[in-house]
């Protein structure tokens, strides 16, 4: 078994801007693949403890750096003082970008990425994979942002701006610090649904039974984006039946999911 080895590393001041970077001393340039937890953007989960963990642990198969990435969260009730937007933006941005200043040292190819995200994760993930798209007009906007060659999404929140099919719309409003109506410039630079996945490797993958974020959510994504997006509709999932953990969870949906990461990660070249 290759042995990898696992460092902390932090992109920014604040002790939830770091990532934890997973990879076996290649002396080839690898492809990157970045997972970004869920758990509503608040912060009573952390990559260590959220069901992600199940897919970092599966990516050790492949020859690839894992690049675990933590960012600043919300509380988990009262006021979003702890990330107010477009903070936790910021960190995903930062984070990913970060890749850039330690891509000689740990030979990572960064024209080969994939974003993996699960829930909240699974926003980010898709947000981050169509950062160049965002209104140059926004303070999240970047010249300098890494492009992204695939994402995959899982139970993602994908649509921000009609957020009544998830079970926590409230957290929407927390994350962005209004509704669409009191900040529209704030969506259109955030929401999936309102940018242009073009250019970009995209795959879905919802439980039908979702009763977190309604599969209305990808559905309405799907239906709205600008480019073709592989879907996989799982008939009798729920919110983490395809991710291992302590709770409720389903072989056969996990083993779809990792066919899923094996295409792509095929795709990265």
């Amino acid at each position: 078994m290759i042995e990898h080895i696992s460092r902390i590393i932090h992109y920014g001041s604040d002790k939830q801007q770091y990532g934890r970077l997973i990879k076996a001393n290649f002396e080839k340039k690898i492809p990157v693949v970045v997972v970004i937890h869920g758990g509503y953007w608040k912060d009573n989960h952390d990559l260590d403890t959220y069901p992600t963990t199940a897919i970092v642990e599966y990516l050790k198969s492949f020859d690839v750096a894992i690049w675990n990435l933590e960012y600043r969260r919300m509380e988990a009730i009262g006021e979003n003082t702890k990330a107010p937007w477009p903070a936790l933006h910021m960190d995903i941005a930062d984070g990913i970008d970060f890749l850039t200043d330690i891509s000689i040292e740990e030979n990572l190819d960064l024209s080969r990425i994939l974003i993996i995200g699960h829930s909240a994760g699974g926003h980010l993930a898709t947000w981050a994979g169509c950062r160049d798209k965002i209104p140059c007009t926004s303070v999240l906007f970047k010249t300098s942002a890494l492009k992204i060659k695939c994402v995959l999404s899982i139970a993602g929140i994908l649509n921000l701006s009609n957020s009544e099919d998830v079970d926590q719309p409230e957290q929407v409003c927390r994350l962005m610090g209004g509704g669409y109506e009191q900040f529209p410039e704030r969506y259109k630079a955030c929401d999936p649904n309102l940018l242009d996945v073009s250019g970009v490797n995209l795959s879905i993958v919802h439980g039908n039974k979702d009763k977190c974020v309604e599969i209305s959510q990808a559905l309405s994504y799907c239906e709205n984006a600008s480019s073709d997006v592989e879907k996989t509709f799982l008939s009798q999932a729920d919110h983490f039946s395809m991710l291992p953990h302590e709770g409720v969870w389903h072989q056969e949906y996990w083993l779809q999911l990792k066919n899923i990461i094996n295409k792509k990660i095929v795709a990265l070249g």
